[in-house]
């Protein structure tokens, strides 16, 4: 990967045309526990029972998950499941990821979403899905019970680079060998030393390049540095 430090992020998040997510209310089941409900707008129309037999859904919603292709007529829904829809014909192919372990299954946290010009990447806590758009084939990597993912990106059409979550360590990951085939420090810790962890602030479409912020904790003190990456 290259660095380049830039002086603070640009805003390359891209504003959703398609879908709109509208607020339905709230319910407090346990104490403590408090869910969010939302309806589902496809071109200002509510879609939501019909997508799910709902008239409202719980999504899971933070600033790493893209919903929607800027092209194409595909939307990302973070709800249960993690559903890919064609807007067209509301056609759902769902994409959530399921380890079994110790006797339970459970399902892998969502991390991120991010559309390329023919697939759809979804990022998860330990595991990637590759969807292709043209023929919603999906191919699923799983790591390790130890991995903890901030951002994966492709580098080229054949081999993802993973930001691993809370440490300086990257690694690729080559599709058609199917295992890891290198693993670095993003940075010098000479350079930066006491790195807390990188954080993803947003990708440029169709490209490799990101944006990233490193933060360096000292004496309870946190430093944030900018960089450019690809």
């Amino acid at each position: 990967m290259q660095l380049t430090k830039i002086e603070k992020l640009n805003d390359l998040k891209r504003e959703n045309k398609k879908i709109e997510f509208i607020y339905k209310g709230w319910e407090e089941p346990n104490r403590g526990q408090e869910i969010v409900y939302y309806g589902i707008l496809i071109n200002g129309i509510d879609k939501t029972q019909e997508m799910f037999s709902e008239e409202k859904i719980q999504l899971f919603i933070n600033e790493k998950i893209e919903t929607e292709h800027p092209e194409k007529d595909f939307v990302f829904i973070p709800s249960l499941g993690f559903p890919l829809v064609h807007i067209l014909n509301f056609n759902k192919t769902t994409l959530a990821v399921y380890f079994r372990e110790n006797g339970s299954t459970i399902q892998d946290g969502l991390v991120g979403s991010f559309f390329y010009e023919e697939k759809h990447l979804l990022i998860n806590t330990r595991s990637l899905t590759i969807t292709d758009l043209t023929t919603l084939q999906k191919t699923t990597v799983k790591f390790e019970k130890e991995m903890d993912i901030e951002w994966a990106f492709f580098i080229n059409p054949k081999q993802i680079q993973v930001i691993q979550g809370f440490s300086n360590s990257c690694f690729i990951y080559d599709l058609e060998e199917q295992k890891i085939i290198d693993r670095k420090n993003i940075i010098s810790e000479s350079l930066y030393p006491n790195i807390f962890r990188w954080i993803y602030r947003g990708q440029q479409y169709q490209t490799n390049e990101l944006q990233m912020e490193l933060l360096q904790k000292k004496d309870n003190q946190f430093i944030s540095t900018y960089f450019k990456i690809n």
